[in-house]
């Protein structure tokens, strides 16, 4: 696998997850973005200058200015032959159902997996792929 964008506000929940994938070695390259506007504006840029996607999005819900879902509706807006390649996980502390029947509602979410990430976890997402 080439790239996966980590997208949540938890500056240590980022830190945990960009060290486990590091250790598995499943990912070139791992992009850290604390906000979902932030990763939307480098997803635009991406495909704008290179055409180019990450293979796997790990998306946090619950997230200030922007939300998990919120972001998900924003990709959506993009061309379809750029967006519809890339796998959202959806990774939250949400025990909400609610939340993730909603997630399975849009057609890049593969996944909903409860914080915190763990490496069955992950082996789960490569498998998914």
């Amino acid at each position: 696998m080439k790239c996966i964008y980590l997208i949540d506000d938890d500056k240590i929940t980022n830190f945990v997850n960009e060290k486990l994938i590091k250790h598995t070695g499943i990912y070139e390259e791992i992009l850290v973005y604390n906000s979902g506007v932030k990763a939307l504006e480098q997803l635009r840029k991406v495909y704008t200058e290179q055409g180019q996607s990450p293979d796997v999005i790990l998306l946090d819900i619950n997230m200030p200015i922007m939300n998990g879902f919120e972001f998900l509706d924003e990709l959506a807006q993009l061309p379809i032959s750029f967006s519809q390649n890339i796998k959202i996980i959806m990774l939250s502390s949400s025990l909400d159902i609610g939340d993730k029947e909603r997630a399975y509602n849009y057609p890049n979410v593969i996944d909903f997996f409860t914080k915190p990430l763990a490496t069955e976890k992950l082996i789960a997402i490569v498998q998914k792929l």
